[in-house]
């Protein structure tokens, strides 16, 4: 449920280089920069490996004079060219280009991990920070970002399993034996960083980035920052090391640490010790995994996810996605409005038709059908030109006649407005557990924007470099993570236990082979040395 939860709110895939829209470069600075002005502008970055700040610009263009970009789990250890796993900010810092050379491709971890402390060189190059060191496997960080790499490699290894669209992501293992990893994208050590972990939690700092990269940048967070007790979920304690330079027994399993019969939600709101505690569950029998809304007085269930002004002739396809948030009886009790240039509310403009909706489904209204199906490949459930809108229109939707959700201001022209969103889209957030309804007030931190002109130039969503998060609003699967199969203890704190081991499910889950099928079958769970149980 964690993995689908962060896969499918990563809704924006940075370019890594771009001279025309935001790219990596950018969000390096501004995440991982000195922010003086207080503003989210920096005009200098703090180097991962150096621990020192050196100015943003310029930066590295293949010269190594100056900062470049760092990707902490490898390129050559499953990372694609092309696909999110390649541009996930939440693995990618500012490095000095040397020290970047001089780490390679080694794992994360201390001297005489698996080779002979002779072999260790401390700092780890001339122009790295003192404390860290190398060997040809490891390489160790400064000793106050140990924890931030930790939890990025913890990050990918849950976000990425191999089921992306892109057919170069592969299936990143995190593993005390990596180099045994089938497919070459184990990155190691496990244990260690486990450690580093705990050694060196989240701070202030590391949680702004994460609050930053989720809200201005790519949609998604790192579960591992907001709720540290995850780590222990999935992968249990560290392992010992056999003894200098022997590695690690990967055939026995990870020790589990202390902990109570508590658990977390998956969707990351509150401890639980049963489902029924978390508040992604609604109240609805009906939608057991709908989470309970922030709703408005009437009570709709459907909501705007998004907003699109295409760069097809004509400025197509214009479309407006709606999404049920719960099951809705009659359609009919709907319509949509666009108001125009800040003319102010024109009421009700098209009606849906009548029937019923399940909760979780989508809907897509167009002004016409022949672009739209060109650009996205489908048909839209509705046409009409109420929704035959320019970037600079503001939409409303209406249930029962009055207005229950609301994309943009209608009191102004969204010319230079921060929502415009000409020859571009807006595509809604998840915040937290709670899903957003805006009622007639438009809230634009509830909203991802691509920028104007972002599409420009694109044939077709699929193919372009800004493309449209197509149907992806989700509040994903609601479990109580970690939590003990016995009866909870009267007033037992601490952290949620590991999952490793618990007893048999009444599933087979033995008999899955695969890591993300194992994680979407309910009942089961899964460990680095016991595979899905």
């Amino acid at each position: 449920a964690m993995h689908t939860l962060i896969k499918e709110t990563h809704r924006n895939q940075l370019p890594y280089t771009s001279s025309r829209s935001s790219d990596v470069w950018d969000a390096l600075i501004a995440l991982d920069g000195d922010d003086s002005n207080g503003d989210g502008s920096s005009e200098s970055v703090r180097l991962i490996y150096a621990n020192t700040f050196v100015a943003a610009i310029p930066y590295d263009q293949g010269t190594c004079e100056y900062w470049n970009r760092e990707h902490l789990w490898p390129r050559s250890r499953g990372i694609g060219n092309s696909g999110k796993d390649n541009t996930d900010i939440h693995h990618l810092r500012p490095s000095d280009c040397n020290i970047n050379a001089a780490r390679s491709n080694n794992y994360f971890g201390t001297c005489g991990t698996s080779r002979l402390f002779s072999e260790c060189s401390s700092p780890a190059h001339l122009e790295a920070a003192f404390d860290t060191e190398k060997d040809s496997v490891t390489f160790l960080p400064p000793e106050n970002r140990r924890g931030d790499v930790a939890r990025a490699i913890l990050y990918m290894d849950l976000r990425y399993d191999g089921d992306e669209d892109s057919t170069t992501t592969m299936d990143l293992v995190v593993s005390d034996c990596p180099e045994s990893v089938v497919n070459g994208a184990g990155m190691g050590y496990l244990s260690q960083l486990l450690q580093w972990h705990l050694d060196d939690p989240p701070d202030e700092s590391e949680r702004l980035r994460n609050d930053r990269a989720c809200s201005d940048w790519q949609g998604n967070r790192n579960p591992f920052i907001d709720h540290p007790q995850l780590a222990s979920i999935y992968h249990g304690g560290p392992r010992p090391l056999l003894g200098d330079s022997l590695g690690y027994d990967c055939t026995i399993s990870p020790p589990p640490p202390p902990s109570p019969n508590s658990g977390i939600c998956s969707d990351g709101s509150g401890s639980c010790t049963s489902v029924d505690q978390c508040p992604c569950v609604s109240t609805s029998a009906a939608s057991p995994f709908d989470r309970k809304l922030q709703t408005t007085t009437s009570s709709s269930q459907l909501i705007i996810t998004g907003v699109i002004d295409g760069p097809l002739p004509g400025g197509l396809p214009k479309m407006v996605e709606l999404y049920a948030l719960g099951d809705v009886t009659d359609l009919s009790a709907y319509g949509i409005g666009s108001a125009n240039n800040g003319g102010g509310s024109d009421g009700q403009e098209f009606t849906l038709s009548g029937g019923s909706l399940p909760a979780r489904s989508f809907i897509t209204i167009a002004s016409e059908s022949v672009e739209f199906a060109n650009y996205f490949g489908e048909t839209p459930t509705y046409t009409s030109g109420a929704v035959g809108v320019n970037g600079d229109d503001a939409i409303e939707l209406f249930y029962n006649g009055e207005v229950a959700d609301t994309f943009g201001d209608v009191r102004v022209d969204g010319t230079d407005q921060a929502w415009e969103y000409v020859d571009g889209w807006a595509y809604r957030k998840e915040v937290g557990s709670v899903a957003p309804v805006s009622g007639s007030v438009f809230q634009i931190g509830d909203w991802t924007l691509s920028g104007i002109n972002a599409v420009d130039g694109c044939a077709d969503n699929d193919s372009c470099g800004s493309s449209f998060p197509f149907k992806s609003f989700s509040f994903g699967v609601c479990e109580c993570l970690g939590a003990s199969t016995s009866a909870p203890t009267t007033g037992s704190t601490g952290p949620p236990p590991t999952k490793a081991p618990v007893p048999e499910p009444a599933t087979s889950c033995s008999t899955i082979s695969r890591r993300k099928d194992c994680r979407r079958e309910p009942g089961c769970a899964w460990s680095r040395s016991n595979g899905c149980y």
